[in-house]
């Protein structure tokens, strides 16, 4: 097996899986933690309408809305890793759902900017949404905030709390406050909210660093899951921030991308990181 690629890109250490992906496995900024989680082959989807997945920790593209045949397709394939100037890109070759996927990475002191594509490399039409998931390791706090348009009036909606079957708001590791949420990443029943109608910004509090993903807007369009743009997910094993862009009908030939930008910074509290969050917003 081929060792992971390892680059730097300013202040930030990034690992690049070669055997399979497109999958950054690692991520951190010295002298702080690794983010994201490291998992065993074990921890798995195994469903007859597509095969056996791997999580394996770290940030992947999956492919919205989440349709097992198409979001489940492995990716257990070996990746072409290349990079030029300042640039890395990894992509993978076409999945079982005739999409290959790639990731470019670039960036520095500001932050790691994460580029992810979608390309159809069937033969038929087919319609998706770039979906960026970051998985964490346990043991810190996610941040989600919850806020719209602004309007000086007051007098319309801004945001929406959105909810999959299996969420139980009176579950303790949950709190709210003004401007988000926080969630206390500990193993138990799964868990997952979203939130619209604009991404901004999803945070991760862990040993004393702030990991943020910031989505840029993807602009008018319809989303998966009733408009959660940013999601967050906890099960057992790991926790996830996640982005999703609108979606898109494909042409063979033809792809759509979905932009993130991560950063990493000392940050004390999780009441100090939900202000950092929401700074402007509420």
């Amino acid at each position: 097996m081929a060792d992971p690629v390892e680059i730097s890109l300013g202040p930030y250490l990034l690992r690049i899986a070669v055997d399979f992906g497109p999958r950054i496995l690692g991520c951190r900024r010295e002298p702080g933690p690794q983010v994201f989680a490291v998992l065993g082959d074990d921890v798995v989807i195994d469903r007859p309408d597509s095969g056996v997945y791997r999580f394996r920790g770290g940030h992947r593209l999956w492919a919205a809305p989440e349709m097992p045949a198409i979001t489940y397709a492995p990716d257990d394939e070996p990746c072409a890793v290349s990079r030029e100037g300042d640039h890395l890109t990894v992509e993978g070759p076409a999945d079982r759902a005739g999409l290959i996927k790639r990731i470019i990475l670039g960036g520095g002191e500001d932050g790691v900017v994460v580029k992810h594509e979608l390309h159809n490399a069937g033969n038929e039409p087919i319609e998706v949404a770039p979906w960026a998931l970051s998985q964490l390791a346990l043991g810190g706090v996610a941040i989600v905030p919850l806020w719209g348009p602004p309007d000086e009036h007051g007098l319309s909606a801004s945001s929406s709390l959105l909810l999959w079957p299996y969420t139980d708001l009176s579950d303790p590791r949950l709190a709210f406050h003004r401007g988000g949420l926080t969630v206390v990443a500990e193993g138990g029943p799964a868990f997952k909210i979203g939130t619209g109608p604009t991404p901004g910004r999803l945070g991760y509090l862990l040993q004393g660093h702030l990991f943020t993903k910031e989505a840029a807007p993807a602009g008018a369009g319809t989303y998966p899951d009733r408009g959660a743009v940013g999601q967050f997910y906890l099960g057992e094993a790991f926790c996830e921030l996640e982005t999703v862009g609108p979606l898109v009908k494909l042409q063979p030939g033809e792809h759509t991308t979905h932009l993130e930008v991560w950063r990493i910074e000392e940050c004390a509290e999780a009441a100090a990181a939900l202000g950092r969050l929401t700074a402007g917003h509420t």
